[in-house]
């Protein structure tokens, strides 16, 4: 299946630009929906910007085999780009718990590794798949909001998988309110400013997930 995967991401697209037009506008309507039903369990009210994206994939090196975990994908913004970018010696599974969002994913990017589950219970169903330990965690959860026991199992899940040298990598629409709510979960946190967000947003880079909150 991993070998599938990168071929078929290598292929490029074939879509026009009218339908990528139509895509972009469809994924604002669902997101914007899901915003108005779901509030703070959505992390914007659009999907994450091509700017957005690239800030969040400046922090993976492609070069090297990894394990590739994203959490939240909703319509595909930041998948896409990760399937245009891993090769054979990549593994990647993407994470969304709505059904909604789903089917979008299923139908965009047929290739695509996906588990429909909830973001913060993924140890089990990632073993199944065979996945035990996790080179990279690209985040669009909006992880600050999440439940309290939600934040404990999601942090319990990245003491255990995450790689030594592993990064977990959240995109914000609040650049720096949040700075210290990740320094309590992680030892490294780095935050990058992408200015051409509307609005500007950032990127956050965590290593080592701390062993008591």
């Amino acid at each position: 299946m991993r070998q599938r995967n990168a071929e078929v991401a290598a292929a490029p697209r074939t879509n026009t630009a009218f339908e990528q037009r139509a895509e972009r506008l469809a994924d604002r309507g669902l997101f914007l929906k899901k915003f108005l039903a779901k509030g703070r369990g959505i992390s914007a009210a659009t999907p994450s910007s091509r700017a957005l994206v690239a800030g969040m994939l400046r922090e993976v090196d492609f070069s090297r085999p990894a394990t590739i975990i994203e959490l939240g994908a909703g319509t595909g913004p930041v998948t896409e780009a990760l399937l245009d970018r891993i090769r054979p010696h990549h593994r990647f599974v993407a994470v969304e718990n709505d059904p909604d969002f789903c089917t979008v994913l299923r139908r965009r990017f047929p290739e695509l590794t996906l588990l429909e589950a909830d973001a913060t219970r993924i140890a089990a169903p990632l073993q199944g798949m065979g996945v035990r330990q996790v080179d990279v965690v690209i985040s669009g959860l909006p992880t600050p909001n999440l439940p309290h026991r939600a934040k404990l199992r999601l942090l319990r899940w990245l003491r255990t998988c995450l790689a030594p040298d592993g990064v977990f990598v959240q995109l914000t629409i609040v650049p720096l309110f949040y700075r210290r709510f990740y320094e309590r979960l992680f030892e490294s946190v780095e935050h990058h400013m992408v200015w051409l967000n509307l609005p500007p947003g950032g990127v956050y880079v965590c290593r080592r997930p701390r062993t008591h909150v």
